[in-house]
């Protein structure tokens, strides 16, 4: 199996609530083609697909209600990319679950929930930026 992810698929009860807060609200544009009842945002190298909780039970064969739900995040360049960041999460209606702090490891972050309970942290990392790509590199210290 390729090490790779190329899409994440969320299970969804209502994609009309989580479109008015990721594409009105927080201004996200939409990827793909318009698939009935399920949203898809490009982030980065990936994309997150909403898809109805039901549809995605029934194509999947896993009990989504016994799935823990995943926490994602955000690498951003800068401490004032985290606040400003989480500021606008926030005013679109996300909800606090952690605030802004500094945390182990050197990080900077700040945890919320979507409308629907989805899990987002912002961050900013000393060893981990976004890259050209959209993707994570490393920006390890050198040692000699």
């Amino acid at each position: 199996m390729d090490q790779a992810l190329h899409m994440l698929m969320v299970p969804a009860g209502d994609t009309a609530k989580l479109r008015k807060f990721y594409v009105d609200d927080l201004g996200w544009q939409t990827w793909g083609p318009d698939m009935p009842g399920s949203l898809m945002l490009r982030a980065g190298t990936a994309v997150i697909v909403f898809v109805p909780r039901d549809y995605l039970a029934a194509e999947s064969g896993i009990d989504l209600s016994a799935t823990p739900r995943a926490v994602n995040a955000i690498f951003v360049e800068t401490k004032a990319d985290v606040d400003a960041q989480f500021a606008g999460a926030i005013a679109a209606g996300a909800k606090i679950t952690s605030p802004i702090r500094d945390r182990d490891g050197g990080l900077y972050s700040g945890y919320f929930a979507d409308p629907e309970g989805n899990g987002w942290e912002i961050v900013w990392s000393p060893a981990m930026r976004p890259g050209a790509d959209g993707g994570l590199t490393l920006a390890l210290p050198q040692t000699d």
